[in-house]
């Protein structure tokens, strides 16, 4: 399908301000991520950030190359340097797809936009949105403040250690006296900065289409409500013409109104279609960073004897869940409510309908039974039993990586 220019457009600040993505476009704009719009200084911050990480991503290989600890030093050093690689990655993708991004954006406002119209005078598929709005605007919410809290965790807990230890926020480095400054206020403020950033950006870019998967979800229970409504308001009559008349313009218009949600079915159905193609590279990164991070940080919460290290394994573990559980909710609700619909469909007053009527509505449910299927990388479903099996491959290393530390 070939795309209007319009809809690639980069977005505003204004026009944010009536969009159902609104809180994360703007949580990522002031990461330095989305351009709302894009300037050369943006730009520059925006490059800047990715050089930042670059930067955290080579102390990292220090790190690695020169750590003499436990398997569980290994573990936690690991955990972190991949959260940064991922998240710069993400980045990575994002800005070479941004066009299809503005074009997510815009469609999915658009489809809201007139769904909401077609069920104005309807005051239950009205609610339908506004509770959607405020779940996504929770769900952004508690991300932001929750990560936010655990970075000023992470980061400021050296700064409690003594002064002669010069331990870093997350990659350590062969520090001397001799050496450590200024390389350790420097090294300091890098993985600062990046983690920061990029575990933020990691975050809300996971957020964003999840809110996109709510607003989707949405947009297909108000469909069904309105398939379901499609009844026979006026028995037919033979008593006079007229009222013969008034029943057919009454079957008119259901027919009519079928028509629409037909066209609204298949619009929906191509936007997740679209969606599915922006996401699933981001959705299979994540989902392999869930189960890598989880193995990793199980094991130093286990066998670490420091504090610190067990207080940044059990403040980091909710993100790694929230951010899988988040993905795999929101697609089974999109495949859910998709499903719904074809059992709206059913539910209408078909029986007592036209004879066009009738084939329409079958058409409408052999169509809506073929489910709208969200994956990870183009091969892997993502449903709510997805999140079981991935916690279960997560163990599953963590045991495998616990009998190797044995030997």
């Amino acid at each position: 399908m070939d795309w209007d220019p319009k809809e690639t457009e980069p977005l505003t600040w204004q026009y944010t301000t009536h969009s159902v993505l609104k809180y994360d476009l703007r949580i990522l704009h002031l990461l330095c991520l989305w351009p709302l719009p894009g300037s050369l200084f943006f730009r520059l911050l925006t490059a800047f950030l990715i050089a930042l990480c670059l930067g955290h991503f080579v102390e990292g290989l220090v790190n690695l190359c020169t750590l003499s600890g436990d398997m569980e030093d290994y573990t936690l050093a690991l955990s972190n340097i991949s959260v940064v690689t991922i998240g710069t990655v993400k980045t990575a993708f994002f800005l070479r797809n941004e066009r299809k991004y503005f074009r997510l954006v815009r469609w999915l406002d658009a489809l809201v936009a007139a769904e909401k119209k077609s069920v104005s005078s309807r005051p239950l598929s009205e609610a339908i949105f506004p509770a959607a709005q405020k779940r996504s605007a929770r769900v952004a919410a508690f991300l932001l403040l929750y990560n936010c809290f655990l970075l000023f965790i992470w980061l400021t807990a050296p700064l409690a250690a003594r002064p002669e230890a010069r331990i870093l926020p997350l990659q350590q480095l062969p520090l001397t006296d001799s050496n450590a400054y200024p390389l350790y206020e420097l090294s300091y403020a890098m993985q600062a900065l990046s983690i920061f950033f990029i575990g933020l950006i990691n975050v809300h870019l996971d957020c964003f289409f999840t809110v996109a998967m709510i607003q989707t979800a949405a947009l297909l229970k108000s469909l069904a409500s309105r398939l379901a409504d499609l009844q026979v308001r006026n028995a037919p009559s033979r008593r006079n013409v007229d009222e013969g008349r008034k029943n057919i313009v009454t079957a008119d218009d259901m027919y009519r109104e079928l028509c629409l949600c037909i066209r609204t079915h298949q619009e929906i159905t191509r936007f997740v279609q679209h969606l599915e193609n922006v996401m699933n590279p981001i959705a299979m990164m994540q989902l392999a960073l869930g189960v890598f991070d989880g193995c990793m940080l199980i094991f130093p919460a286990a066998y670490s004897s420091e504090t610190s290290a067990l207080v940044k394994c059990f403040g980091a573990a909710p993100t790694v869940c929230m951010q899988l559980l988040l993905y795999c909710l929101g697609a089974h609700s999109v495949r859910e409510q998709g499903e719904s619909v074809s059992v709206a469909a059913y539910s209408s007053g078909w029986a007592d309908a036209s004879a066009r009527f009738r084939r329409a509505v079958q058409v409408v449910i052999t169509r809506a039974q073929k489910p709208l299927v969200l994956t990870a990388g183009g091969i892997y479903p993502i449903q709510r039993a997805t999140f079981l099996s991935l916690l279960n491959a997560g163990y599953s290393y963590y045991a495998l990586l616990q009998n190797f530390n044995g030997r």
